[in-house]
């Protein structure tokens, strides 16, 4: 079975993506300026090293990786090459233009919900495929059995109920309409997922999925949209995120689940670390060097405080480094050039 490894990248520290983000703002129906177009959801922190680093190191049955990009390529990209960490041909660029080819979406385009949707467009793309953030990485030495069993993907998670009947919801819907303000407008990963159920087919609930690299296939997408054109050319039509769009990511395994029997199995763990979890952040980098859980994921490196996010930098590149080019680090082993 080949499987490819999608990888979402963007540089927003390109000075270039900065002005086309400010030159084309959100239009006042997608979410907020400063959620959508600030500089925090576009940082690059060099995390997609460490996730090239980490299939190269426990996954070596993925056939590729693709990192899919706005025309941008990472600086370091070459150097994964020009060592011999792996052929020319494993690390392959695709451009928003080739997955978005004849469909209605604005370029530029700085919706993830959009892109995601679009990927299964990839041309050349296996019909078994990885998705990650390029925050994600993984942890510990897998088998294709970790994301694929019989030609099925691997589904994990944890069920809640529909947003309508959620008592937060209810209780915030209510509030917003006491005080006379319309309908919550912004964007919310929940009902992203809830909207991918409800678009399945899938009413009575939705599943919860962990920040981890997600299996998919390529033609459970092609089927869907090949009868509903519409729900894609509505989803990709949006330049920033907007609270109409689902997630594809959800969409996949509700059409999984409902369509195809695929069973729902325990939630994948995860070490996964943001800038706002203080004294939960030991044990999670506890779990990144030992290598116990399978996946990791850290959320908005440029948050963190220096001397953490340099602590972070230095156990990826300790655990990574002999998956890393040289030139990603100062020569001493375990202290990543990232980090200074």
């Amino acid at each position: 079975m080949d499987i490819d490894y999608v990888i979402a990248w963007v540089d927003g520290n390109d000075p270039k993506h900065r002005m086309l983000r400010r030159q084309f703002p959100p239009d006042g129906k997608e979410c907020r300026a400063d959620e959508a177009a600030g500089d925090v959801r576009f940082h690059e922190n060099g995390e997609i090293y460490y996730n090239i680093a980490s299939v190269l190191k426990y996954a070596p049955f993925i056939r590729r990786i693709i990192v899919v990009t706005d025309n941008q390529k990472p600086k370091h990209l070459d150097a994964f090459f020009a060592e011999g960490l792996c052929g020319r041909d494993f690390i392959r660029l695709v451009s928003h233009d080739e997955i978005f080819n004849g469909l209605p979406a604005p370029r530029p385009n700085f919706n993830s919900l959009a892109i995601e949707a679009a990927l299964w467009r990839i041309p050349g793309l296996s019909e078994h495929f990885v998705y990650a953030n390029d925050d994600f990485f993984l942890n510990a030495p897998l088998s294709p059995e970790a994301f694929f069993i019989g030609c099925r993907p691997v589904i994990g998670g944890q069920w809640a109920k529909p947003e309508r009947k959620r008592l937060k919801v209810r209780v915030r819907n209510a509030l917003r309409k006491l005080t006379g303000r319309g309908p919550a407008t912004r964007p919310s990963y929940r009902k992203a997922l809830d909207l991918g159920a409800a678009l399945a087919g899938v009413c009575d609930g939705y599943l919860v999925h962990e920040h981890h690299p997600h299996p998919l296939r390529r033609s459970t997408f092609e089927q869907f949209f090949s009868g509903d054109m519409d729900a894609l050319n509505r989803q990709v039509s949006y330049r920033y995120r907007h609270a109409d769009q689902f997630n594809p990511v959800s969409l996949a395994n509700h059409l999984e689940i409902s369509r195809h029997g695929v069973p729902i199995g325990p939630r994948k763990h995860v070490a996964y670390l943001t800038p706002d979890m203080g004294r939960r952040i030991p044990p999670q980098l506890e779990r990144i060097r030992s290598g116990s859980v399978p996946f990791g994921c850290i959320q908005s490196f440029e948050a963190f405080p220096a001397g953490v996010a340099g602590q972070m930098h230095r156990i990826l590149t300790e655990k990574f480094y002999d998956t890393l080019p040289r030139e990603l680090t100062l020569g001493a082993r375990g202290v990543p050039s990232m980090a200074a």
